[in-house]
């Protein structure tokens, strides 16, 4: 018989030495996962410093052209960069506005109606006051009344508030009826009043009075969007789309029945 020394290893040794041999096995293969994570994610941080970066600069460059767009063209166009300033506050209150309204539920059609009507009242303006017409006007009525009424923008601004009284009146009586009417007619008489006075109270040239006319423009979309779009919100409505109506309806159906089942399923006392 051999001796117990010429045996091979047993079963329990083999086992042993597998499972130690898996083990390093599964060890080697763990530490290269983590390396090349490692080696991943190291990749990835500095793509998305990269990344960070670019967006950064990119929108440094959206706020230099937006800021330096619209002063150079109020410096450009009509001589000085305050215009230009104005506009571009002007501008995005206005889109501030329409974004909110619409995500209250306003369509879009409320945005450009008022948008054109404010083009168009820019339009207006801009030759009214470049044209010096309102100012002849006045001055011309002026010249025939007696103190204390013999000035252009004394009438300018009696004249503007007389008209800003019976706008703001008509469109706040949309929004609010009768409060709405008390409220027009201060509103309309302070800021037409100086609007009136501004626009027939001196002579204008050109540049500055499509300054000013795009400025009461820009001014003027906002509050006929909220005027326009007002009566016709519904919040309420609006949100309720996001709720899953149909899938709660149908859950619901579905639990009524399943009551419904079990009620008649159910073994009653005496029944057999």
């Amino acid at each position: 018989m051999p001796a117990d020394d010429d045996r091979g290893p047993g079963l329990g040794a083999q086992f042993g030495r597998t499972r130690a041999s898996f083990s390093r096995l599964l060890r080697a293969h763990v530490a290269l996962a983590r390396a090349e994570i490692g080696e991943i994610m190291g990749q990835l941080k500095m793509l998305a410093a990269l990344a960070g970066v670019v967006f950064v600069l990119a929108l440094l460059i959206g706020n230099l052209l937006y800021i330096g767009g619209f002063l150079f063209v109020g410096e450009w166009l009509f001589g000085s960069i305050g215009w230009g300033l104005a506009h571009g506050t002007l501008l995005g209150v206005a889109i501030i506005v329409a974004l909110a309204l619409g995500i209250l539920g306003a369509g879009r059609g409320s945005a450009a109606t008022s948008l054109l009507i404010a083009v168009v009242l820019s339009v207006l303006l801009a030759w009214v006051m470049g044209s010096n017409i309102a100012y002849n006007a006045s001055a011309s009525v002026a010249g025939q009344l007696v103190s204390p009424l013999n000035g252009a923008g004394v009438v300018a601004g009696l004249s503007g508030a007389v008209v800003g009284v019976v706008i703001f009146a008509m469109l706040l009586w949309r929004v609010a009826r009768g409060t709405g009417v008390l409220v027009g007619v201060v509103l309309g008489a302070v800021i037409g009043g100086i609007l009136g006075w501004l626009i027939g109270g001196a002579p204008w040239t050109w540049p500055p009075a499509f300054g000013l006319a795009i400025t009461a423009g820009l001014m003027a979309w906002p509050i006929l969007n909220v005027i326009i779009a007002w009566p016709r919100l519904d919040p309420a409505e609006r949100f309720a789309r996001l709720k899953p109506q149909q899938s709660i309806e149908a859950a619901n159906e579905t639990r009524a029945w399943l009551e419904e089942q079990w009620r008649n399923r159910r073994p009653t006392p005496g029944r057999k």
